[in-house]
């Protein structure tokens, strides 16, 4: 099974109603990882100022874990586009996710925000001395603290299936987000909600929560899927076809 990008247009029952983005403009989604990826170059160039082995290694590690940051920001947020959904093709189900390489870029920041930590305390053990990096010795270790922290969080996610998954029993997901178990007797509506980062996926359940999911964690738009989510919530009837998803999305598409 694979993830296919589905293109629906904008014709498409929802689509266009939210938007995406909030009204960002390209310098605004582009700076915060526009400096990350620069602070990483700046980085690496001072790292050859110097002959000291264990500091190049430290400064290295510090600022491709910042690049990697950058990386993965940029690659999360252009990850959903109007009109597009991104599904498990051959699946018994309908499930709108993200390209599962995107899963490798936090944990690997993390890991590399960990490494020179590590390299640090290998260096004391040796009884070499530690390098002095930015603020101090300790900014090292609060990275490497962090970076661990962020692997935890990231490795702990993994027990939440990847996406938000339509069956004719009801809607669960979702990674990232928490786990998500809900009857289609328990949902009330679907929307997409305008948020200040953007569109996000409201869930509403019929004992008054709700629940929200960011768009990046679907790897869709919050339009289109909360329009397909209605559908089938209207229709009770037709969910058997949830088990052949690209017919679902069709049937959506010539019903509303």
């Amino acid at each position: 099974m694979t993830v296919v990008r589905q293109d629906l247009g904008v014709n498409f029952p929802g689509v266009g109603e939210t938007p995406l983005r909030s009204g960002k403009s390209p310098a605004q989604l582009y700076l915060a990882p526009a400096l990350l990826i620069a602070a990483m170059l700046v980085g690496i160039l001072l790292s050859f100022q110097s002959h000291d082995l264990s500091y190049r290694l430290q400064i290295v590690g510090l600022s491709l874990a910042l690049g990697c940051l950058g990386a993965a920001l940029l690659a999360w947020e252009l990850s959903v586009s109007v009109g597009v959904v991104r599904l498990v093709n051959q699946s018994p189900s309908l499930r709108f996710t993200y390209a599962p390489s995107l899963d490798l870029l936090y944990p690997l920041a993390a890991a590399i925000m960990v490494l020179p930590a590590i390299l640090a305390l290998i260096a004391r053990l040796r009884g070499e001395a530690v390098a002095d990096i930015g603020f101090g010795r300790r900014t090292v270790e609060v990275l490497g603290i962090l970076g661990v922290v962020l692997l935890a969080q990231q490795l702990w996610a993994l027990r939440a299936p990847r996406g938000l998954e339509l069956t004719s029993e009801g809607v669960r997901g979702v990674r990232g987000a928490g786990r998500i178990v809900l009857s289609w007797d328990d949902l009330g509506a679907a929307s997409a909600m305008s948020t200040r980062t953007g569109a996000k996926l409201g869930l509403r359940v019929t004992s008054g929560e709700t629940y929200i999911l960011p768009r990046r964690l679907i790897g869709s738009d919050p339009d289109a899927v909360a329009a397909i989510i209605n559908y089938y919530l209207r229709h009770p009837a037709d969910r058997h076809h949830l088990a052949q998803p690209e017919f679902a999305i069709r049937l959506v598409a010539q019903g509303s």
